[in-house]
């Protein structure tokens, strides 16, 4: 993928990250044009925010995805040195003592998707396809879900709105950790 952005580049920028993933010459991972969505595909960038336990919990919650919440804390690093799930203190208040994460997902122009973790590791990867204006499908190989997207800011954010499944699985988990429904995504290149 030819981007502009590397990943310590996107590492430098992270206010909340424990270490860098790697400094100049990093891997670059989107194209860094944009356009509103034509002919089924946009050169959607790289996007990043900062993420916090509190809210991915809540909307799991909201989704009554309650299920999915400790292991969502744990694989999000939201709690340093915790690796499983038995290992948070208090499972009824599993946000405590959590950091905030930087995370990134980029969307290329020739329909490749990935996500960064606060590392810059990447932690997921897929394609994508605009199904129609507004409208994106999000394929990871093991998930596929429906997006209403909303870009704001002249297209220097985007919003994403998951249109969950009709189930409690990991797939409706995976749709609201990928979205933050409605949560601000930064356009960082």
């Amino acid at each position: 993928m030819v981007g502009t952005t590397t990943r310590g580049e996107w590492a430098d920028r992270a206010e909340h990250r424990d270490r860098g993933p790697g400094r100049p010459g990093g891997r670059s991972h989107a194209n860094s044009s944009y356009a509103e969505p034509r002919s089924g595909r946009f050169a959607g960038g790289n996007w990043e925010r900062v993420t916090r336990c509190k809210e991915l919990v809540h909307a799991l919650e909201k989704a009554g995805l309650e299920e999915f919440v400790l292991d969502n804390v744990v694989g999000n690093g939201f709690l340093p040195g915790v690796t499983s799930p038995d290992q948070i203190a208090d499972p009824k208040h599993p946000c405590k003592g959590a950091v905030p994460r930087v995370h990134a997902h980029f969307f290329t122009a020739d329909g490749q998707f990935g996500s960064l973790d606060f590392t810059g590791q990447q932690v997921d990867a897929g394609i994508y396809t605009i199904i129609e204006p507004g409208t994106v499908v999000i394929d990871n190989g093991d998930f596929r879900a429906t997006f209403h997207y909303r870009f704001t800011d002249h297209g220097d954010t985007i919003r994403l709105y998951p249109i969950a499944p009709d189930c409690v699985c990991v797939t409706a988990q995976w749709a609201v950790a990928v979205a933050y429904p409605g949560k601000k995504w930064t356009r960082v290149s």
